[in-house]
């Protein structure tokens, strides 16, 4: 008897699905350009970041050598709607209205691009050196004279001489709107210490509410604190609406 086998089916391999090669091809290269425009996007955002800060950077140049940072992403919108949100400013030195600062730490916020408008908000702190404190209050006020202003362990004193010995009289600052006011507290007289509330009104009013006038800030700063430290008078500003023109 003759077996007979039954024929086998010819197999072929099965081609992959063009369709989900090809979807995955153009997920793929989506994905690519849309990288890579954000990664243009984000390298033309720092150009113009960095030109801005440049360009603000030289129109402070007349007050000091500062550094500038503006914060926040994108800065090509903040530009488009004419306004920075923030900007940050230090600077070692400054010079503004013939008054020099140190320790220069300002931030502004909402900065228009056209200079000639307002800034709307300013919050800013710095320190006016010793020697400046004591031509401000010769200009601005009745410093006694031969006396001067120095600090001792971050106090504020009036140093000058009487009797051929050393005078010390510790000085309260105070912020004022837009005028620093100093107060007597001790008088040292050498060694001896004398309590201020024990002398006659007559001998202390030359350093009772002694005034300092700081009109010379931008239009809409004000002090809103100020303590002593062994450089000068550490400021604090605050203001709405402030123009350096």
């Amino acid at each position: 008897m003759v077996s007979m086998t039954t024929p086998r089916t010819v197999q072929y391999p099965q081609e992959p699905p063009r369709r989900s090669s090809r979807r995955s091809t153009f997920i793929v290269t989506a994905v690519i350009v849309v990288f890579t425009l954000v990664l243009g996007i984000i390298a033309v955002d720092r150009v113009v970041d960095f030109t801005t800060e440049q360009r603000i950077a030289e129109g402070l140049e007349p007050y000091g050598e500062a550094d500038v940072n503006v914060e926040g992403f994108p800065v090509l919108t903040q530009m488009a709607g004419g306004r920075l949100d923030t900007v940050h400013v230090t600077a070692d030195r400054a010079r503004y209205a013939d008054v020099d600062f140190i320790d220069v730490d300002a931030k502004l916020f909402d900065v228009p691009v056209d200079t000639s408008r307002p800034i709307g908000t300013v919050e800013a702190g710095a320190v006016i050196p010793l020697s400046t404190i004591d031509s401000l209050a010769t200009e601005h006020s009745s410093l006694p004279n031969g006396m001067s202003f120095t600090t001792i362990d971050d106090e504020l004193f009036l140093k000058g001489s009487l009797l051929g010995q050393e005078l010390l009289i510790g000085i309260e600052p105070k912020a004022d709107s837009r005028r620093v006011v100093v107060g007597a507290t001790t008088i040292q007289l050498g060694s001896a210490e004398v309590d201020i509330d024990s002398l006659p009104s007559f001998l202390t009013s030359s350093i009772s509410d002694i005034v300092i006038d700081l009109d010379f800030l931008p239009a809409g700063l004000e002090l809103t604190d100020i303590e002593a430290t062994d450089t000068g008078l550490a400021i604090s500003l605050h203001g709405t609406g402030v123009s350096l023109n």
